[in-house]
């Protein structure tokens, strides 16, 4: 065992410690410079990456902001030009748009397609008939809406007074109308002529009621077989008068519409109005005739956040 000298104890010079010392590798400043040198590389590399990053998301941003990019749109117009960009602005692609009329039958007291009734009502029409019930049927039998339908189903009554099924309230209003629409494009591809179209348990609903008129035919009428029915779609109706009571049904020509019959063109410039000054035919949408009785009043013609429906029920509630 190797002893240090009183000497090398006294000068603190104890020989393990020295070899300690030894053993530790020098770190000259030379060699820190380097690594200083290359974090500094790595830092300023991310530092630039995030830079590009950045300037790439806020040009984006600032593309998706009209205000700050008008100088990109066009802002004049030949008045050629400006009649086809509002023509464009006002086009409104129908699934029935070259004069077709539709007559809907909401409340059918049990009465089918085969029902004496309904027949007689075919007979003074003219008029293809739907039946919604069928169409919920078939689909729940296993058609393109089965599985959406058969998650939402509550209820059948085979019983009802008209639409038969009822479903949760997560059914996205619309679906019963897109069936509809369906079978309205099935009909005009196997009689492009036919021209009207007795749609019976239908609307279930009001809104559905709405995206009748927006997206299928504006020249629709509601029939109801007794003197008052206590239906809110039939109250819907009512309050716009595009309503008929099938015992006042005349006997009408037939509607034959030509399978290249075109839109009318507009004959005057069209002009982007809320309200038309006129006074609505009796073809028009629902909420046109609505808002225009609503001026009439002297009521605003629709208040922040109505929709159609409310629209139509403030103006009930006025009368």
């Amino acid at each position: 065992m190797f002893r240090p000298s009183l000497r090398q104890a006294h000068l603190g010079l104890n020989p393990c410690k020295l070899l300690a010392r030894v053993a530790v590798p020098v770190r000259h400043a030379s060699q820190r410079r380097n690594v200083d040198k290359i974090e500094w590389k790595w830092f300023l590399l991310v530092a630039a990456f995030g830079t590009m990053v950045y300037v790439n998301v806020m040009q984006r941003i600032q593309e998706q902001d009209h205000s700050k990019n008008l100088e990109k749109y066009k802002k004049t117009f030949t008045e050629d030009e400006w009649n086809k960009y509002i023509s464009e602005i006002q086009k409104k692609h129908l699934t029935l748009e070259k004069g077709e009329e539709c007559y809907l039958l909401p409340v059918t007291n049990g009465n089918s397609k085969d029902s004496k009734v309904v027949k007689q009502i075919v007979e003074k029409l003219g008029a293809k008939v739907i039946d919604l019930n069928e169409l919920v049927e078939r689909q729940l039998e296993g058609g393109k809406y089965h599985i959406l339908l058969k998650e939402n189903l509550e209820t059948h009554d085979p019983k009802a007074n008209g639409f038969a099924y009822s479903f949760t309230y997560r059914l996205k209003p619309g679906i019963f109308t897109q069936l509809v629409s369906d079978e309205i494009k099935k009909e005009k591809d196997a009689d492009p002529g036919a021209g009207r179209f007795l749609l019976l348990n239908y609307p279930p609903n009001i809104k559905e009621a709405i995206k009748f008129e927006q997206n299928v035919c504006s020249r629709d009428t509601l029939l109801v077989l007794k003197e008052e029915e206590d239906n809110n779609v039939v109250e819907y109706f009512e309050t716009v008068d595009k309503i008929k009571h099938v015992k006042d049904l005349p006997k009408l020509d037939p509607l034959e519409i030509s399978h290249v019959a075109k839109p009318a063109p507009l004959l005057e410039t069209p002009q982007l109005k809320m309200l038309a000054d006129t006074q609505p035919s009796q073809d028009a949408p629902a909420i046109e005739k609505a808002q225009w009785q609503l001026r009439q009043l002297g009521q605003p013609i629709r208040q922040y956040g109505e929709s159609d429906e409310d629209v139509i029920t403030r103006l009930k509630s006025l009368k």
